[in-house]
Parts: C-alpha cells; sequence; structure tokens
C-alpha cells in the first residue's frame, strides 16, 4: 500500500501518552477535524473520521456531530432501502438512538447532513489506527475511511473492488458513478477519491470486506 498523508485539519495532536506511576504506556493521536458544509444543495455526504473513546463502536450523534449546528440542520442515515432522519432542535437531535443513525456515525459509514446556511462541521476525537477490517455486503451501503486519511479508494485506501462495484460520488447536487470493469480499470472517471471527512455510496457486487490500515511511524 502506497504512503498515506495524515490530514487533521488544524490538528491539535498528543502523542505517546505515558501512565508512568502504573508503568503501563500508551499510544494515540487525538484531534479535530473541521469539515466545510457550503454546498449550494445544503446537503453534503460526509464521514466521522475521528473515533471517540477509542473503541470504533460507541459514537452517538451527540460525540460525533455535535449540537452547534444550524437550527433545522438534518442528519440522513442510509437504512439499507431509504433514509431515517434525525432534525436538531432545540440543541436535541430527534431519533438519536436509532439504530440507523448510531450506525452512521461511526467511522468508516456516512450520512448526508443538511444545513440551512452554510458552516463546518467540527469531528473531535481519537484517530484509529492498525489494521481495522470492515464488511462491505452486497448492494447499497455508505462507506469511508475510518481515519482522516484522503486517497483514492482502491490504489490508496486499501479497497479490493470486484468487477461490477459502483462508487457513486456525491457532487453536491447529484452522483457521479464509477464503475470498476476489472485490473485496475474504472469507469467514469478512474479510481474513486475520497477526502478527509467524505464518504460515498458503494453498490458492491458481491460480500467481502474492507481491511484498512493506518500505521504512524
Amino acid at each position: 500500500m502506497k504512503a498515506k498523508t495524515l490530514l487533521i485539519a488544524a490538528a491539535a495532536l498528543a502523542a505517546g501518552v505515558m501512565h508512568s506511576q502504573a508503568q503501563v504506556y500508551s499510544q494515540n493521536i487525538v484531534g479535530y477535524v473541521n469539515v466545510p458544509l457550503t454546498n449550494s444543495s445544503g446537503y453534503t455526504l460526509i464521514s466521522n473520521p475521528l473515533d471517540f473513546d477509542g473503541t470504533g463502536t460507541n459514537n452517538t450523534i451527540y460525540t460525533s456531530v455535535g449540537t452547534n449546528l444550524p437550527a433545522g440542520s438534518i442528519v440522513e442515515a442510509w437504512t439499507g432501502t431509504s433514509f431515517k432522519l434525525s432534525t436538531l432542535s432545540g440543541g436535541v437531535w430527534s431519533s438519536a438512538s436509532n439504530v440507523n443513525v448510531q450506525k452512521a456515525v461511526q467511522p468508516g459509514s456516512g450520512f448526508f447532513l443538511y444545513v440551512p446556511t452554510p458552516t463546518n462541521v467540527t469531528f473531535v476525537g481519537n484517530v484509529i489506527t492498525g489494521t481495522n477490517t470492515y464488511p462491505v455486503v452486497a448492494g447499497y451501503q455508505v462507506v469511508s475511511f475510518n481515519s482522516p486519511v484522503a486517497g483514492r479508494i482502491e490504489e490508496d485506501l486499501g479497497y479490493q473492488p470486484t468487477i461490477g462495484d459502483v462508487a457513486e460520488v456525491w457532487t453536491g447536487s447529484t452522483f457521479k458513478l464509477h464503475t470498476f470493469n476489472g485490473g485496475v480499470s474504472w469507469s467514469g472517471g478512474g479510481d474513486p477519491t475520497l477526502n478527509v471527512g467524505a464518504a460515498l455510496f458503494l453498490n458492491s457486487f458481491s460480500n467481502t470486506n474492507w481491511t484498512k490500515i493506518l500505521n504512524v511511524q
């Protein structure tokens, strides 16, 4: 796998945290990522690139997206056939405990975020490092890289496509389709790129796994 660039916007990093009294040493990287929400449609297909507590599974809409967005902001979580909406009103997200909403805000997944006026969303948390495997099921799902890393999904980020896979990249108003034809060939503009904090729709031809690797030296 080619070298990846770790992009943490205005990162506040803390590495090599040592608990010397207990003779236990741990290393983590924490920081924050600002994702601009400036699409004229109000809709951005984004992902949570940081993890709340290091487990990769305990993020909520409050710990990830937060409540500092304009009232009327909407998270649209893909259920597999439609969208589950969660709306911000009075500092409270509706349907915050819905299983689809909870899944959408975990690193490696993604969701549409609608805002009535242009703003930024700030994600805060831990960078997931090491080797992590995420299931990809046949059919449509929203996927992303599970850490703040940008790159082409096959060449840089480790996705192993199957012939017939279609990656749908949101342009701000419509989807641009990239279809895998085998070898290193993607029609529709080549190997699709994911930016930090972005997600895409993937129509997988078959069940597979996406092994995501980030080693920090």
